[in-house]
Order: structure tokens, then C-alpha cells, then sequence
């Protein structure tokens, strides 16, 4: 089954722009945005695919490049889908053109760090002023769903127009190479 609204977000090297007052380092863009021409292909939509596709989707989600990774059996599975790599960086230069609508967000360290990585990552963060910290599974799971609120207020004022041009996804292979990674399996 393909949940059809769903968004892709992807944490990115941090770039300077006239129009933010800090640096971009990541974005979010509707997953139809990576069926566009200018994103290569057959990637893009076989990650389209990953997003669309896999059996927890729920309409109006935030994914993560990092929880594909997951998916993708922490990453061993890309082999199987494309450059994940060339599809974020064309996806960034779509945004950043106005070619689709897109979310440039300015995350703080801490944000992008958890959302850079998988689910159940933890992380200790430590401050000048203060004890470290741990965080982890929770407080990423936070993170997202703030930014699946700051889309539906998005996408409460009009669609989420993923650009023009889009070419329609690959239907080979017919089952996705979806295998959450696990640390039983690393062992």
C-alpha cells in the first residue's frame, strides 16, 4: 500500500542563504519531490518508493533520511535503491531554486544530531555551563513530531507542491529491500 503524503527531511551540510537569518542544514520536502527529472533517477523514486512504501507509513509523516537508513538494514540495503547522497543534494538545489516547495529549517546542534541518526541512537551532549546529557529514542521522536506539526500548518494553508516534472516511480523491483537493522543482527 503507498501512503501518498508523506515528507522526506533531510539533515544536510549547512548553507548560507540572503533569506535566513542563520544556515540551512536541513529540509523537508513532500516525497514526491524525489520523483522530479532533476533528481537522478532511478533513485530518487525508489527512495519515493522507501518512503511511500513501507508497511508503518502513516499519512502526513516526517521521515528522516537517517530512518531509511534503519530500514534499509542500517544502510547495508542502499546498494539496492541508489546514491542517497546525489538525491539530497539535488533535492536541496530544487528548494533552494523555488522549483518545489520546501521547509529549510535551521535545526540547533542537538536536533540535527538526533535526526541525523536512527531511531534508536542516544547521544550524550555535553555544555560548557552545565552536566552532559543523554538523549535518544524520545527525545528524537520530539523533534519529529514538532516538525510533522510545523508541516501540517504548512500544508493547512495550501498543498505541498513537490515541483513540476515528475516522472512516475520505478515498479521494479516489486518488493523493497526493507530490513530494520538491529544490534542482534551486528553481532
Amino acid at each position: 500500500m503507498t501512503v501518498l503524503d508523506v515528507y522526506f527531511l533531510a539533515v544536510h551540510e549547512p548553507y548560507r542563504a540572503a533569506e535566513h537569518p542563520i544556515p540551512i542544514n536541513a529540509t523537508i520536502v513532500h516525497a514526491q519531490t524525489l520523483l522530479h527529472r532533476a533528481v537522478p533517477q532511478p533513485d530518487g523514486g525508489l527512495m519515493y518508493r522507501c518512503l511511500t512504501e513501507f508497511p508503518s507509513r502513516r499519512p502526513g509523516c516526517v521521515v528522516p533520511l537517517s530512518t531509511l537508513t534503519y530500514e534499509l538494514n542500517g544502510g547495508a540495503g542502499w546498494i539496492h535503491i541508489g546514491d542517497w547522497e546525489a538525491v539530497v543534494n539535488a533535492v536541496v538545489r530544487l528548494s533552494r531554486q523555488r522549483l518545489c516547495d520546501a521547509m529549510p529549517l535551521g535545526l540547533p546542534a542537538a536536533a540535527a544530531s538526533l535526526l541525523a541518526q536512527g531511531p534508536h541512537t542516544e547521544h550524550t551532549i555535553y555544555y560548557a555551563d552545565a552536566p552532559p546529557a543523554r538523549v535518544g529514542p524520545a527525545q528524537r521522536q520530539h523533534q519529529l513530531d514538532q516538525l510533522t506539526d510545523a508541516v501540517r500548518g504548512f500544508v493547512a494553508q495550501g498543498p505541498f507542491w513537490p515541483g513540476s516534472d515528475l516522472a512516475p516511480p520505478p515498479r521494479e523491483p516489486a518488493t523493497l529491500p526493507y530490513q530494520p537493522w538491529s544490534r542482534s543482527k551486528s553481532r
